[in-house]
């Protein structure tokens, strides 16, 4: 679950940045003082929890061979 919420938030902070540049000029210099933060903002979060749930998930099998182990004593 962490790793499906990661790369969703990875994929907000992509969008957040592509949007913040196509705005038109008018709006741009406003979209881009709140888009640029809240993009960069996205992407730490997502890379936080991509990677969380990479190291948890990469253990994990391990936990459970482990468990076997004690079970079958």
């Amino acid at each position: 679950m962490r790793m499906i919420s990661g790369a969703i938030l990875l994929l907000g902070a992509e969008q957040a940045f592509s949007h913040s540049l196509s705005i038109g000029f008018p709006n741009a210099q406003m979209a881009q003082e709140v888009l640029y933060p809240v993009s960069l903002l996205l992407l730490v979060f997502g890379l936080i929890l991509l990677t969380w749930g990479l190291i948890a998930g990469e253990f994990q099998p391990i936990k459970n061979q482990e468990k076997a182990k004690t079970e079958n004593k």
